[in-house]
């Protein structure tokens, strides 16, 4: 009996351990559901058009349920529609569902395992107060000096605005000359951008997988005015409504948020993308917004409203750039497949009213920018071929290729009508004539070849 009674308790020692360790391994948190519903379902449940009308862009959309009813039963997985449709237990009308539908690529076990969990253990709130995660690498210290790259320009008629590594220098827009640094958000500063009249500056960064943020400074004095904090990863994309009264930034998190400039709030959140979001364009009017992303779209939306209007799907690859022609008629974009597809945009931009009018093979390598001239007769791209060039707006022929650079060349920016300023990965600037493609200032290009006009479409491979 004592042999019996001591085996019985090792074996419910043993049973309870099992059960603590499941009960340990229960998530409670909803920031990796939310993970999990950005990665695949907001194609389909976005709060434009949404499947069977359940959201789930957020909490509150979530637990509010859809067409059929809730989809969230709290303490019950099983009994849970999102976790029957999920898993292909649901049937309507004869007819499996199964989330998500079609050939898209189905959740693993470990991501329905971590909604089953949450769910059991009650589907609790998110927490309000979440702190940032710290990124924490181990010191290594450099061999040689280490390249800091210039990721973003801007200008204005007066300065050059450099975003690199956790800092933007200013600099004199006709020598080049560093006039002053200002302190950045942590990580790369991927966009910046003046508003009208120089009198202020926006940049944004982040810290990859933690948190994204935008800093708005004013130019002459270098004073911080206010910090836009709220993506869940860096920022790369940034735009400033034509009025100066709406920021636009997009990040990692494949989200795009609003800001109100004079409150430095948040007016909406716009979800879609089922990629990193690139690249932003307010149209000239301020009315629509434009945006590139990896999902290989270019999508359209409503500025005042959030709805998105069109998705234009045509590209192969990521998106990486997107600029709006000044009159508002003209949308191009540029990514991974070499290639500038340029769409007519209607007043609306409502769906079926976008046609593409373009679609032309530019570089021998990935398209990383494109920067209308302010008269809207020429375009400038950049590729990660280490070209340059110069393109005629109207005919979209090719009208210059500047000197191959010594590195990729993602930052351009126009100044005055005959110049460029290109920022360079391995940290250089330097600034072309664009009438000759010979360069007036910046570091010497130790790799420059000959600068040669003329359109070189039809001796480039289709």
């Amino acid at each position: 009996m004592p042999q019996a009674f001591h085996f019985s308790g090792r074996f419910l020692a043993a049973a309870l351990c099992l059960l603590a360790g499941r009960a340990a391994a229960v998530t409670n948190d909803y920031a990796a559901v939310d993970a999990i519903f950005n990665t695949h379902c907001l194609e389909c449940h976005g709060s434009k058009d949404p499947e069977g009308g359940l959201v789930l862009e957020n909490f509150e959309t979530l637990m509010k349920g859809g067409e059929l009813g809730a989809a969230i039963a709290p303490g019950h997985s099983a009994e849970s529609l999102l976790v029957k449709m999920i898993e292909g237990r649901f049937e309507k009308e004869g007819k499996t569902k199964v989330m998500p539908p079609g050939k898209r690529k189905k959740l693993s076990a470990a991501e329905i395992a971590a909604i089953r969990d949450w769910i059991d253990a009650g589907a609790a709130a998110p927490t309000v107060a979440q702190a940032p995660r710290q990124l924490v690498v181990p010191h290594i210290s450099p061999r040689v000096p280490a390249r800091n790259p210039i990721n973003s320009l801007a200008a204005s008629a007066e300065l050059i605005a450099a975003g690199r590594y956790g800092e933007v220098e200013l600099r004199q827009a006709s020598t080049l000359g560093k006039v002053r640094v200002l302190a950045g958000p942590v990580g790369n500063i991927n966009a910046v951008v003046f508003a009208a009249g120089g009198a202020q500056l926006f940049a944004a960064g982040g810290q990859p997988g933690a948190s994204g943020e935008a800093r708005q400074w004013a130019v002459a004095d270098g004073r911080l005015l206010r910090s836009f904090e709220g993506h869940r990863d860096a920022i790369y994309a940034l735009a400033l409504s034509p009025d100066g009264k709406t920021l636009a930034t997009g990040s990692y998190d494949q989200k795009i948020k609003l800001w109100n400039v004079e409150q430095g709030k948040e007016i909406r959140t716009l979800s879609g993308h089922n990629g990193c979001v690139f690249a932003l364009a307010f149209r000239p009017d301020g009315k629509i917004l434009a945006s590139a992303s990896a999902d290989r779209t270019v999508k359209l939306w409503d500025v005042a409203s959030g709805e998105r209007r069109d998705t234009l799907s045509q590209s192969l690859k990521e998106v990486y750039a997107v600029a709006f022609s000044p009159d508002g008629k003209r949308l191009w974009a540029g990514g991974g497949d070499n290639r500038i597809r340029i769409w007519e945009v209607s007043e609306a931009a409502a769906e079926t009213t976008n046609p593409i009018l373009e679609s032309k093979f530019a570089h021998e390598g990935a398209i990383l920018n494109l920067v209308f001239s302010a008269e809207g007769t020429r375009v400038l791209s950049a590729a990660d071929d280490r070209t340059v060039k110069l393109w005629d707006a109207a005919g979209v022929s090719e009208k210059l290729l500047l000197p191959k650079q010594p590195d990729w060349s993602p930052a351009l920016a126009y100044v005055g009508a005959n110049r460029v300023v290109i920022g360079r990965v391995d940290g250089t600037l330097a600034a072309y004539d664009l009438e000759n493609g010979k360069q007036v200032a910046g570091e010497p290009n130790q790799s420059a070849e000959k600068s040669r006009p003329g359109n070189l479409a039809g001796k480039l491979k289709p």
